[in-house]
């Protein structure tokens, strides 16, 4: 990507999240936005009555799906999309956008700018001890299992970074057997649609849907035995 698009990408993370947007707002900003992404790819704008069903069903899926994107993100997301950065697509429907949205809140442009972000605002902090992040990542945790226990859909409570502190801490402790079988269990996934991905990081997701699997079990287990903490 250009320096112009992580310009643009890092200004639109400052904005408010979509979480925190009225609909009324929010509902404008997509109407606005809609007609510009048909502009782009060069497709027949849908009748007006058919647009508005359009945003209202995309409004809903931003919120329900992706609250904390910003809606600068969203319009960035839709651009490329239009320009076919993520893959190619048949038509404008609800389908296409949310692949685009997907693809790029997992996109490696997001997580570097993401990651700048929180560096430059860390730069700016006093330093912590140990004790006070070792605190705050347990705090962190607790938080992830009681919205698993509530139901909450396990694939967007960062899996493979939990799996992976508490194997670090010595909660999880998955044999190689049973690491071995869980990427067995996954090594056929595919990224949907024609969504391009080479060979690496389709091993990379592999190896994340894999501790997700075993984080999963792990959960599940501490659930059945009526745990309501993680005993960290």
């Amino acid at each position: 990507m250009n320096v112009i698009t992580e310009q643009r990408l890092s200004a639109a993370l400052d904005e408010p999240r979509i979480s925190t947007v009225t609909y009324d707002t929010l509902s404008q900003q997509v109407s606005r936005l809609l007609p510009q992404v048909y502009i782009l790819v060069g497709f027949q704008m849908p009748r007006e009555e058919d647009m508005l069903i359009i945003a209202a069903k995309l409004c809903s899926e931003l919120q329900e799906s992706f609250p904390s994107l910003t809606f600068g993100e969203v319009s960035l997301c839709f651009e490329l999309g239009a320009k076919g950065e993520y893959g190619d697509f048949m038509g404008l429907n609800m389908r296409t956008f949310a692949r685009w949205l997907k693809a790029y809140r997992t996109s490696e442009l997001r997580y570097r700018a993401v990651v700048e972000r929180e560096r430059g605002r860390q730069a700016a902090l006093p330093p912590v001890s140990a004790e006070y992040n070792r605190m705050c990542e347990t705090r962190m945790l607790q938080r992830i299992y009681s919205h698993y226990r509530k139901g909450y859909p396990l694939e967007r409570l960062m899996p493979a970074r939990v799996y992976r502190i508490l194997q670090e801490r010595g909660a999880i402790a998955d044999s190689p057997a049973d690491k071995r079988a869980a990427m067995a269990r996954c090594a056929g996934w595919k990224p949907l649609g024609r969504l391009p991905m080479d060979e690496e990081m389709r091993q990379q997701r592999i190896r994340s849907e894999a501790m997700t699997l075993l984080l999963r079990r792990y959960f599940d287990r501490l659930v059945s035995a009526g745990a309501d903490k993680l005993p960290i």
